[in-house]
């Protein structure tokens, strides 16, 4: 990845004009989404360029459409959007590209909207890193017990990005499974939050209580994580509680980071925002310089299940526990800090 975006940059350069781009993250109202911002501020600069970052306050696809269309009809230079919805996204893809604006989708895809690029986590190899992770848990934490009941909370039902990782993870699971013998149970189908880090916070509270035999938990996102330890130990039941119970989440940020220090919460899977942000930026602005189809050549290519090829660029991910969050601490930091 580093190689690519020395290219684009290069690329971009060489002469930058006033043009403007959009990010649509899914909503405003989550931490997550600075560091995205961040770094979309950060490549504005170095093109000499304006760049945008505007959603609703709260994940809403609805809104988060209309609010596209309004800098479709303003004629910006190019979209890049993380859907809360990818099917009803793909109307305002449409409208976008009908006037000739670039679209790429990151963080999350409209997978079949037309979109040029996907451009973040691969979410189901990440999914499945959670997965290990939580099987090297399991074998450090509770070794002895041959069935493990777990929960799962999740974001919006729809979302294509946690619902791969879903995917992933249980897929990880199910082989750590077949390997060892150990039963491997869902409590229930994953509970959503819609994006809401107070709801999250109560559905971890009340889940816990719900199941008292619950062995863990995978958060699919970092939702209820951004509290402060102390709430997040209280929705678990406990610091004695916490401590029992094998906990794998995403992203980390620096109150996640705490929640490991503390030893609240065991492991973190962490997505690379930043970058997102940036690369977005960078790729939008060498679609309307050189071109969508020359800026194309220039990206990895996918080949598909049915011959075709799609332009993915996956950003990577971080594994996080408390043997390495010191590492992480400095540059969470800088990254999620809103500028």
């Amino acid at each position: 990845m580093k190689r690519l975006l020395v290219v684009l940059l290069i690329l971009g350069s060489v002469c930058a004009f006033s043009q403007t781009f959009l990010l649509s993250p899914k909503s405003l109202n989550n931490p997550y989404w600075f560091a995205a911002e961040n770094g979309m501020k950060d490549a504005a600069t170095a093109l000499g360029v304006q760049a945008i970052f505007d959603a609703p306050i709260e994940a809403d696809a609805a809104e988060q459409a209309q609010k596209i269309q309004t800098y479709i009809i303003r004629g910006v230079n190019g979209i890049g959007i993380s859907p809360n919805d990818p099917e009803a996204i793909k109307f305002i893809i449409k409208t976008a590209l009908d006037r000739k604006i670039p679209v790429i989708t990151f963080d999350s895809d409209s997978p079949g909207s037309g979109r040029y690029v996907y451009l973040g986590t691969n979410n189901y190899n990440a999914g499945y890193s959670a997965g290990e992770l939580m099987s090297s848990l399991i074998d450090q934490y509770k070794p002895e017990k041959e069935t493990l009941n777990f929960a799962i909370l999740t974001g919006g039902l729809a979302a294509v990005n946690l619902n791969e990782r879903i995917a992933g993870f249980k897929d990880a699971m199910e082989n750590y499974s077949m390997k060892t013998g150990k039963k491997i149970v869902y409590v229930a189908d994953p509970f959503p939050c819609n994006d809401d880090n107070a709801v999250a916070i109560q559905v971890l509270t009340d889940v816990t209580r719900r199941y008292p035999n619950l062995d863990g938990w995978f958060a699919s996102g970092g939702w209820p994580l951004f509290a402060p330890v102390n709430t997040v130990v209280n929705a678990l039941g406990g610091m004695e509680k916490a401590q029992s119970l094998l906990t794998v989440g995403f992203d980390t940020l620096p109150p996640e980071l705490e929640l490991i220090k503390a030893n609240a919460w065991k492991g973190l899977v962490g997505q690379r925002p930043y970058d997102m942000g940036y690369l977005s930026v960078v790729v939008l602005y060498n679609m309307y310089k050189i071109g969508v189809d020359k800026t194309l050549q220039l990206l990895p290519q996918v080949t598909l299940e049915d011959g075709s090829v799609d332009y993915i660029i996956d950003t990577g991910v971080d594994v996080v526990t408390k043997d390495n969050v010191d590492e992480f601490f400095e540059f969470a930091n800088k990254v999620y800090t809103k500028k």
